[in-house]
């Protein structure tokens, strides 16, 4: 006799339950790339020569950190959303909570923050500063979804994440970014923007089958 499975968890006894609702600032840019790292089969690049870099801010809500992630645009089938090459984060419930419940590799890192600029540290040897520089024109309200792929168990998972933000274009530069990262064209894009508040609310993954 088989016993039935019993559901997977969605949260570990340190997590609030899904959805897990938050609220913070961000900036994020799309910079030109030689080539990309590598994806999982089942997924191929919407942006085959552009990487998504994004430092945010959790600032009130379910969890409460700093994040900094390098990320490809990528689908699936009629599916398309990011998929995260390498996240750091300064919170170790955070890093608990990627690694069981998303599969991702999440990092600690130290993260010192300035009006316009921040620096992520760790003890390994990462050194990035990530700086913004907003235009003069005002940010406006924007609700928008933030679809995610995440590699769990062997499995790509998804997640669609609405996201009401205010948010304005920026210039972003990276004036440190060691050579152990993917190799990036240049340094400095406008395609970026800036969001001094945003409110997120983050389901849990579910598995999908790649085709």
């Amino acid at each position: 006799m088989t016993l039935p499975q019993e559901p997977e968890p969605q949260t570990l006894p340190s997590f609030p339950p899904a959805p897990w609702r938050m609220s913070g600032a961000m900036w994020m840019g799309l910079f030109p790339a030689p080539h990309l790292p590598p994806v999982p089969g089942g997924l191929s690049a919407l942006l085959p020569r552009h990487l998504l870099v994004a430092a945010i801010r959790y600032l009130e809500g379910d969890l409460r950190y700093d994040e900094f992630v390098i990320a490809s645009a990528v689908r699936c089938g009629f599916r398309v959303g990011t998929f995260i090459h390498h996240i750091w984060v300064d919170s170790a419930t955070s890093q608990e909570g990627g690694r069981s419940i998303w599969g991702l590799d999440k990092q600690l890192a130290h993260f010192q923050w300035t009006e316009h600029q921040v620096r992520i540290t760790s003890e390994q040897g990462l050194r990035v500063t990530m700086a913004a520089h907003p235009g003069r024109r005002a940010t406006v309200p924007l609700l928008m979804p933030l679809p995610a792929f995440t590699p769990r168990r062997g499995q790509l998972s998804y997640a669609v994440a609405p996201v009401r933000l205010y948010a304005g274009p920026t210039q972003v530069s990276l004036t440190d970014w060691p050579e152990v990262l993917p190799t990036l064209s240049t340094t400095t894009t406008r395609l970026a923007l800036h969001s001094p508040r945003f409110r997120v609310a983050v389901p849990a993954p579910h598995p999908i089958n790649a085709r």
